[in-house]
């Protein structure tokens, strides 16, 4: 039997709890009685070796820090230059994506809080995502005052701590159905995917961090996020179509953008709907879970010869994405625009050369670094919660060994598929992935 860390309040606040509303918790691990001091082993009370999770130590002590956050959240260091690390939380009730800077210490505690989107749905996914290449350049990973990862925020991790990264991706799980008649088709999805919108959300107020608030005193507050049109093709919000994949850019032109800013947001696709033919389906909706990854584990390519990992490193990674409700999978790739006639081809696996900070990462009010295209949908028939990704070879089948092996995991139907990706020498045409 594994003890619960968690047990009822455990010592929150009684007055912080409502029903149906998410909280932002603090569980603080008990901290051992003693050491050993021959062997330096920590020692609890009784003189045994120091289990954090045996019965005497649980449950732990719990602390409500705020409300709002209540299904996903990412944990980042948008400041390595304070003692802070922020919480960016996908408020799936509340339809909201929330920031949560949290003083580290004995006793944590929030000194700033703002809403960065309150018009982006019911948000879901919450990943910390390096979309400009940052973390595949030496200058990048040198340099104090780019945004950093604490935790990714993912089940697929491509960062890891202390890596910087450039955007959020944020998962809006919406129930809009398909058309009896049939899925959406691939080509039509596609189409959204590619006509994409950025977005300016939102215009903060005063962030006074000694300002008080109806959330709680002592930090600052943003309540009133505005959504202005922000794109070369005047696309209006409307035009987001279903459940959608977004991407926030990190403000970063000085110490506090991150606080006092607008954050960017980017529509990479939209158009997911629901599939009505299941019956088993409580509050469906989609899409589900994103993620970052690479086509191998090191994120290098081919060489001349054909060799994984010995070519020249990928800068912006792949994007997978769990249907849910929508009862398929999909593999979004990076494209580049910067092409005479305006089609969009796929980004080389050149390192970037892209400045951090600058706005050579817009075109015309776009993110290019968020235009991504649909290069697999992988249709299901059965709901698709999450995805799994791993690079070891899978049993003895034939494989490219040290490629991505995408797990799909089909619910109804009591399956797990298992997709290999490989070099692509075989195909006639190499395109890069």
């Amino acid at each position: 039997k594994v003890p619960s860390i968690l047990n009822g309040n455990s010592g929150a606040q009684e007055d912080w709890r409502a029903l149906g509303v998410g909280e932002l918790v603090w569980l603080e691990r008990p901290q051992p009685h003693s050491f050993n001091k021959v062997t330096g082993s920590p020692l609890d009370v009784d003189g045994n070796v120091f289990d954090p999770f045996s019965d005497s130590n649980t449950p732990w002590k719990l602390r409500v820090l705020d409300e709002g956050p209540d299904v996903m959240f990412s944990v980042a260091d948008l400041d390595p230059t304070d003692s802070t690390i922020e919480v960016i939380a996908s408020q799936f009730f509340s339809r909201k994506l929330s920031l949560h800077s949290i003083q580290l210490g004995p006793t944590p505690k929030v000194i700033f809080q703002r809403i960065i989107d309150e018009r982006c749905g019911a948000a879901f996914s919450s990943v910390l995502s390096d979309l400009d290449g940052l973390a595949s350049t030496n200058e990048c990973r040198r340099d104090d005052s780019l945004p950093l990862v604490v935790d990714v925020g993912s089940t697929v991790v491509s960062l890891n701590g202390g890596d910087p990264f450039s955007h959020v991706l944020v998962t809006s799980h919406e129930c809009t159905y398909a058309e009896t008649n049939g899925a959406t088709s691939q080509s039509d999805w596609q189409q959204r995917s590619i006509q994409q919108q950025s977005t300016i959300v939102p215009s903060p107020i005063d962030q006074n961090e000694d300002s008080e608030s109806d959330f709680g005193k002592g930090y600052g507050v943003d309540t009133t996020p505005s959504v202005e049109v922000h794109s070369s093709k005047n696309i209006d919000q409307s035009k987001i179509d279903g459940g959608s994949l977004f991407a926030y850019r990190i403000p970063t032109s000085h110490k506090d953008a991150w606080k006092t800013l607008p954050w960017t947001r980017s529509v990479i696709a939209t158009g997911f709907k629901v599939q009505g033919q299941l019956s088993n389906m409580i509050n469906p909706g989609a899409p589900g879970f994103c993620y970052t990854f690479f086509p191998t584990r090191d994120g290098m390519g081919n060489d001349c010869g054909g060799n994984s990992g010995t070519g020249k490193r990928w800068s912006r990674p792949l994007i997978g994405l769990s249907g849910d409700c929508a009862e398929a999978a999909y593999i979004l790739r990076p494209i580049d625009c910067d092409v005479d006639d305006g089609n969009a081809v796929p980004l080389s696996s050149s390192p970037s050369s892209r400045v951090h900070g600058s706005n050579i990462n817009f075109n015309d009010g776009i993110d290019k670094s968020t235009k991504y295209s649909l290069m697999c949908e992988i249709k299901c028939k059965s709901t698709v919660g999450s995805l799994a990704i791993g690079y070891d070879d899978f049993c003895s089948a034939e494989q490219h060994s040290g490629y991505a092996k995408i797990y799909v995991p089909c619910y109804e139907l009591n399956k797990v598929l298992v997709f290999a990706m490989g070099s692509g020498e075989d195909e006639d045409l190499d395109d890069g992935w």
